[in-house]
C-alpha cells in the first residue's frame, strides 16, 4: 500500500512539474541563463551503486529558502529525457536546499532490489561564483537478518518440527515472517524505533519429548545505517530461557550499499563532429573536448589490440591540453592513426577525473592501410610468381606506394594507382611458392597503417610423398595404373623376400599413419645367393633378368612432373642404420666397412625415364652427385638440370628431418623448365652392384619439395 501511495505521489509531482515547465516557473530555459546576479551550481548527482547493479534513476529538487519558507525552483528526473539535469544550474544569490530521492518505497521486503534512498543538502549561492554540492542519499531500509542455528534445523538433541517461524515487526502493518535463515529490510514508520520479534515452534527431542516454544523480544533504538542479526539456538540445558531457546542480537555497521554517493561523470564531445558517426580518416587532426567539475587526471586509449597511456609517457600523434584542469582537449593526428592497421577500427577513449568520474566512448573509424591479401590474384611460375596488393586510401594524395619484403630483407617498392572507391592497387612480381612476405603502405612518403603478412600458395608436391597410399602393404601405390613410386620388391619377391614395406612407425608430429620401411638382405634365386638392397624410388620396376651367370633386374628412374614454381630443395623425415658390409661385389663398397645410406633427387628435362640395368651396373648406374655429373662423359646425366644429393656412412637411428638443397648443374639455362623428377632412397647405396650389409635399414616419411 505504501509503495502504491509513493508511486501516486510521484505521478502527482510529475504532473505538477509539467505544469511548472509549461508556465515557466520551474526549469525554464530563461531562468537558467547566466547573468551577473546569478551563481553557477554544479550538483554532483550521477548515481553509483554496488558493483554489478544497474544504475538507479533519481528525482532531484532544489528549493530556495527565504524567511523560513522554501520554494521549489528546479526539479529534475533522470528517467525523463525532457527533465535531465544540466551541467551548470544558474541560480539567484541566496540560500537553497537540494533533495534527492531514489529507488522504491516498500515498508518491508525480502527483495534486496527494493531499496529507498533519500538525501538533502543546504547550500548558498553567491553571484558570479561557482558552487559545487555533493549529495549523499542514505538508505532508509534497515537490514534484519535471521539466522537459525543447526540446533534449530536438525541438532544432536532433536529438531523443531515443520512450521516454526520468527515474526519481526515494527507494527501490525510493517512485519515479515521468516521460515528460514535470510535477510529482510524494513522502513521504520514515523515515530517508531523498535522492532519486536516472536519465535514460535515445537521442538522434538530424540527421546520423543516435545516442547512448545513461544519466545518474544525486541530490538530497541533501531537506527539508520545499522544492520541487525537475530541468531536462534536451542539447548535443553540452557537455564533462564523458556524451552531452552537462546537468542543473540548483533548490531553492526552495514557498509555495503547503505548509501548512494552521487558524482557526475565527465562530458566528452567531438569538436565540430558527432562522436557516434564513423570517420573515413584522410589525414589531419581530430580533436575531442572533455569537461568535468573535477580536474582530469587520466586519459587512456585502446585500439588494434593495443593500449595507449599518454599521461604516463608521450605518444606520437596524441596531444593533451588541460590535464589537471576541469576542461581537457585530446587531439589525435596522423602519427597515431597511421600506427594502426587499416580498415574498420573502434578506438576506445577513456577520461577520468580526480573525483572518480569516468567516461568511456567508442570512436568508430575507417583507417587507411593495406587490405587483406587475396591468393586468387596470384600466379606461380618457374621464373617467379606475380600477384597484386591493394590498400584503402582516402583523399587525393600525391603519391601512393605498396611495398613487400621477405623477412628482414630489402623492401621492394611499387607505385600504386587508383583502382576503385578509396582503393589503390599495384601489381608485384618475384614471388616464390609457399613463402611468407610482409607488405605495407606509404602515402606521400609516410608509412601508413602498419604492415601485414601474406603467404603464397604452395608449389606442386610429389604425389604420395606422405607415404600414406599403399597396396598389399608393400607397394607404394593404390594400383598399377596410379603408380608413381615403386620398389625393388618385384625382383626380390622371386626369392620370397620383401625388402620395402608399409610401416606404422611414423615420425614425431606426423598427421599420417604410415611410413616406408627399407631393409637389405641376401636373397636366393635358383640356388644363387644375391645381395638385395632395400629401396624406394619415383619411377617403376622394369623386369627381372633370370640369368644363372648374371641375374639382375631393370628399374626406371623418374616420372613426369609439372613445375608450377621453382623448388630450392627437398626435405623428408628419415632414420637409418648403416650396417657393416658383409656382401661385397664391387661398386666402391668394401667388406668390413659401413654401408652407404643414399638419397637423391633430380629435376630433369627428359623425354623418358632413365633405365638402370643391374646386369650392366657400370654402364647404367645413376648416382647424381655433382662430381659424378660433371666428370661423366657417357651422357647418362644429360638433361639433369638440378640435383640434390645426400649420402652417409654413419647411422642415425632416431627420426630427424633432412633437408637437401638443389644445386644447379653447370651449363643449365635458368629459363629451361624441367619436366621430370627423380627421387631415390636406399639403405644400401651400392645395391646396384649387389654390395651392402644385411643389417642396413631405413625409414622414410613425408617427402616434400621446398620452394
Amino acid at each position: 500500500m505504501m509503495k502504491r501511495l509513493f508511486n501516486i505521489c510521484l505521478c502527482v509531482c510529475a504532473l505538477a512539474l509539467a505544469s511548472c515547465v509549461n508556465n515557466g516557473k520551474v526549469n525554464d530555459a530563461g531562468n537558467n541563463a547566466p547573468s551577473d546576479e546569478k551563481g553557477a551550481l554544479v550538483l554532483n548527482v550521477a548515481t553509483r551503486t554496488a558493483e554489478g547493479e544497474p544504475q538507479r534513476d533519481y528525482i532531484l529538487c532544489i528549493y530556495k529558502i527565504e524567511e523560513g519558507k522554501q520554494t521549489l525552483v528546479r526539479k529534475y528526473d533522470s528517467s525523463r529525457d525532457d527533465m535531465q539535469k544540466p551541467e551548470y544550474i544558474w541560480l539567484l544569490e541566496g540560500n537553497y536546499k537540494a533533495t534527492i530521492e531514489s529507488g522504491v518505497v516498500v515498508a518491508c521486503t525480502f527483495n534486496e532490489a527494493e531499496h529507498h534512498f533519500v538525501g538533502e543538502e543546504d547550500f548558498a549561492i553567491t553571484g558570479g561564483q561557482t558552487t559545487t554540492v555533493d549529495l549523499v542519499a542514505v538508505r532508509q531500509n534497515i537490514p534484519v537478518e535471521v539466522i537459525f542455528d543447526q540446533t534449530i534445523v536438525n541438532g544432536e538433541q532433536g529438531k523443531f518440527l515443520d512450521g516454526y517461524y520468527v515474526e519481526v515487526k515494527a507494527n501490525d502493518k510493517v512485519k515479515l515472517t521468516y521460515t528460514e535463515s535470510k535477510k529482510g529490510y524494513f522502513i521504520m514508520p514515523e515515530g517508531v524505533n523498535t522492532l519486536s520479534w516472536n519465535f514460535v515452534g515445537t521442538f522434538e527431542y530424540k527421546d520423543g519429548e516435545q516442547v512448545a516454544v513461544n519466545k518474544s523480544g525486541a530490538i530497541e533504538n533501531v537506527q539508520p545505517k545499522r544492520s541487525y542479526k537475530l541468531s536462534f539456538k536451542y539447548s535443553k540445558d540452557a537455564s533462564g530461557f523458556l524451552g531452552g531457546l537462546n537468542v543473540t542480537v548483533d548490531e553492526s555497521v552495514e557498509e555495503r550499499d547503505d548509501h548512494l554517493a552521487f558524482n557526475p561523470d565527465p562530458e566528452l564531445k567531438g569538436v565540430d563532429f558527432d562522436l557516434s558517426e564513423s570517420c573515413n580518416y584522410a589525414g589531419g587532426e581530430r580533436k575531442y573536448h572533455a569537461k568535468s567539475p573535477a580536474e582530469f587526471c587520466a586519459v587512456t586509449l585502446a585500439a588494434d589490440g593495443k593500449e595507449f597511456n599518454p599521461v604516463e609517457s608521450p605518444i606520437a600523434g596524441i596531444t593533451l591540453e588541460g590535464l589537471n584542469t576541469s576542461e581537457l582537449y585530446i587531439t589525435l593526428s596522423e602519427d597515431f592513426f597511421y600506427s594502426l592497421n587499416g580498415g574498420a577500427q573502434i578506438i576506445e577513449l577513456c577520461v577520468t577525473d580526480a573525483g572518480g568520474g569516468e567516461t568511456r566512448k567508442d570512436l568508430p573509424y575507417t583507417l587507411p592501410g593495406v587490405n587483406a591479401y587475396n591468393n586468387d590474384q596470384e600466379t606461380l611460375s618457374w621464373a617467379g610468381g606475380t600477384s597484386a596488393l591493394s590498400a584503402t586510401v582516402f583523399g587525393t594524395p600525391s603519391s601512393v606506394e605498396l611495398l613487400y619484403r621477405e623477412g628482414e630483407g630489402e623492401w621492394k617498392r611499387y607505385t600504386a594507382s587508383a583502382s576503385g572507391a578509396n582503393t589503390y592497387s599495384a601489381a608485384i612480381d618475384g614471388l616464390a611458392a609457399n613463402h611468407t612476405y610482409e607488405y605495407a603502405l606509404v602515402i606521400d612518403g609516410k608509412s601508413v597503417g602498419g604492415s601485414r603478412t601474406f603467404t603464397t600458395r604452395d608449389g606442386n608436391q610429389i604425389p604420395n610423398g606422405n607415404m600414406e597410399t599403399w597396396s598389399a602393404n608393400k607397394n607404394p601405390f593404390a594400383d598399377a595404373n596410379s603408380k608413381y613410386w615403386d620398389t625393388g620388391n618385384e625382383g626380390s619377391s622371386m626369392a620370397g623376400v620383401v625388402l620395402t614395406t608399409r610401416a606404422t612407425d611414423v615420425r614425431p608430429g606426423s598427421k599420417g599413419k604410415y611410413s616406408a620401411s627399407l631393409n637389405s638382405e641376401v636373397a636366393s634365386v635358383m640356388g644363387i645367393n644375391k645381395f638385395a638392397a632395400g629401396n624406394i624410388f619415383i619411377g617403376y620396376f622394369g623386369k627381372t633378368i633370370i640369368d644363372l651367370s648374371n641375374p639382375g633386374a631393370t628399374v626406371y628412374f623418374g616420372q613426369p612432373f609439372e613445375y608450377n614454381a621453382k623448388p630450392k630443395g627437398v626435405k623428408m623425415w628419415v632414420k637409418y642404420n648403416c650396417g657393416i658390409i658383409d656382401n661385397a661385389n664391387g661398386g666402391g663398397g668394401t667388406k668390413g666397412e659401413p654401408d652407404l645410406a643414399k638419397i637423391f633427387c633430380c629435376m630433369c628435362n627428359w623425354t623418358s625415364a632413365w633405365c638402370v640395368d643391374s646386369t650392366k651396373a657400370a654402364a647404367t648406374t645413376f648416382s647424381p652427385d655433382m662430381n659424378s655429373i660433371t666428370s661423366c662423359t657417357d651422357g647418362r646425366y644429360n638433361g639433369v638440370l638440378y640435383t640434390a644429393y645426400f649420402e652417409s656412412r654413419t647411422s642415425n637411428n632416431e627420426w630427424h628431418e633432412l633437408y637437401i638443397p638443389f644445386e644447379k648443374v653447370p651449363g643449365t639455362d635458368d629459363n629451361t623448365i624441367p619436366n621430370y623428377i627423380v627421387l631415390t632412397a636406399s639403405c644400401s647405396g651400392y645395391g646396384d652392384y649387389f654390395t651392402g650389409s644385411s643389417d642396413s635399414w631405413m625409414f622414410l616419411d613425408d617427402v616434400e619439395l621446398v620452394y
